[in-house]
């Protein structure tokens, strides 16, 4: 899979951003009638599929808007070290009230999902009580690029934490489930530990750490 980089800001991705992408590349308009398609330019626009927009949404991401990220940028650094990023929450997750992902100075979470550190890294344990009449037994970790399914069995608590030390940079839907009962769900972006920046007029690379 590519390791891509924004370069400029889209949606609620600011520039700098990393990630890894599936390799289809599509044509945003695409039409399915081959007569129109042989006469429409398509360089520009062509797009990455992207699974979150930073709301919880997939979204098309133009591939003029990225570069491809080098390979020796993290060469030796634990891609696993990245900060989580709660970007949306099901129903019942959301506080209406002050919302902490907007806290200042740095985002710590998102309604009900609260971002905390591990024992390894920064921002990657996330917690949340569970209020409704039934107590979930079953977590299911969608991975969102790679189309992999982690399921995780429960003691019946109204507390849970999710551990995403040992998870790769990537976008996941994690639901909630009492048996075959979905009781809530959310959306996480498990980012890479460096955001990147190229100067066009050096034509080298600026990394910074990643703060989400």
């Amino acid at each position: 899979m590519p390791v891509i980089i924004l370069t400029e800001p889209f949606i609620r991705h600011y520039a700098g951003s990393v990630f890894s992408v599936s390799d289809a590349i599509g044509i945003s308009g695409w039409d399915e009638d081959d007569r129109v398609r042989d006469r429409q330019p398509c360089y520009d626009q062509r797009v990455y599929n992207l699974p979150d927009n930073g709301k919880g949404i997939p979204v098309e991401l133009p591939v003029p808007y990225t570069l491809d990220c080098p390979e020796y940028i993290f060469e030796h650094i634990d891609i696993k070290r990245g900060p989580c990023r709660v970007t949306s929450v099901s129903e019942g997750l959301e506080d209406h009230q002050n919302d902490p992902f907007y806290a200042s100075p740095l985002p710590k979470g998102k309604g009900k999902i609260l971002l905390h550190d591990s024992a390894l890294f920064t921002k990657n344990m996330l917690k949340t009580t569970i209020t409704s009449g039934q107590l979930p037994n079953k977590i299911v970790i969608h991975n969102l690029v790679e189309n992999k399914i982690t399921n995780i069995v429960l003691d019946f608590s109204p507390e849970i934490t999710f551990d995403f030390s040992d998870f790769d940079p990537g976008f996941y839907k994690v639901e909630i489930f009492n048996y075959t009962t979905l009781l809530h769900y959310f959306t996480v972006i498990k980012c890479f530990p460096l955001v990147i920046f190229y100067d066009y007029a050096t034509r080298k690379y600026r990394t910074e750490k990643t703060l989400w």
